[in-house]
């Protein structure tokens, strides 16, 4: 073969040679570019799947509104708020989803990891697991939410103040020159039984139990008192009025508590903010 068909060939091979490298590199850039619009993508789904997740969470009550007093099939959806009236997380409603994570699975895709926890403001290395996984530091690609919350302990809570018109007190208090706050409260014994009465106070204050028989119990409170005990012994059946008198001019409650929270009762006077803050990893 003469001098000017190598020269021919070899220009042949560079041809194929530079052919190859172009459609390599637009294959690659090609690629490059879908897989960016792929991630992207992703992790604008995961970011909404974040943001619906926790709006639907803090910003509804659930269906039905009490789910979480009713056994797993008779719940349509989960929702953290106390009702539809207040903005204040139900602690009753995130046990019930602490003791049975599987409500929350199906908001989150097959593929995605998640992890919900709940810890105070001020002390965020107290944190308290809710659901899915317990910590996500060793994946890649976290996305977090953050949300301020305030905790319903699910007391009832009964303000004692006296009307000056509407309230009778049988000791005549509200007609002395003394500072007493008098109300009566309807009280029966199966709500003895089922929980606990507290008289709550942010001060020392001196109070009289009384019945309308004439019976009568003297006592002070500093902070919070479990009257339970006094109370009973006012009962003459199974439903009586008894009168709390309280000689303060701040305002004190009467508060039920059927869940055994006697550590929270301070968050009636000095509510605590704690985080509620949910993790997903794809």
């Amino acid at each position: 073969m003469n001098s000017k068909g190598q020269l021919i060939i070899t220009e042949l091979i560079l041809y194929i040679i530079i052919i190859v490298i172009c459609i390599s590199m637009i294959l690659y850039i090609f690629n490059t570019i879908n897989n960016n619009q792929v991630m992207i993508l992703d992790n604008r789904m995961t970011n909404q799947i974040l943001e619906d997740t926790m709006d639907t969470l803090i910003m509804s009550e659930g269906t039905p509104s009490n789910w979480n007093n009713l056994s797993d099939k008779d719940i349509k959806t989960i929702g953290l708020r106390k009702n539809s009236l207040s903005y204040q997380i139900s602690y009753n409603k995130l046990s019930k989803l602490k003791n049975n994570t599987d409500l929350i699975d199906d908001f989150f895709p097959k593929g995605l990891s998640y992890s919900l926890i709940v810890y105070p403001k001020n002390n965020p290395k107290n944190q308290e697991y809710i659901a899915g996984e317990y910590s996500l530091e060793n994946r890649n690609n976290i996305y977090s939410k953050e949300v301020p919350i305030i905790i319903d302990y699910g007391y009832d809570i009964y303000t004692i103040k006296s009307h000056k018109y509407m309230n009778y007190c049988p000791y005549n208090h509200n007609n002395s020159s003394s500072i007493w706050q008098c109300k009566p409260f309807s009280i029966n014994r199966t709500s003895m039984y089922n929980g606990i009465f507290y008289m709550v106070s942010n001060n020392e204050t001196n109070y009289i139990l009384s019945n309308t028989y004439n019976q009568q119990v003297n006592n002070t409170v500093s902070n919070k008192k479990n009257i339970n005990q006094e109370v009973e012994t006012l009962l003459n059946s199974e439903s009586d009025t008894i009168y709390i008198h309280i000689n303060t001019n701040t305002t004190s409650y009467l508060v039920y508590d059927e869940n055994n929270l006697e550590k929270y009762l301070d968050s009636i006077y000095d509510p605590e903010i704690y985080i509620l803050k949910l993790s997903i990893s794809n």
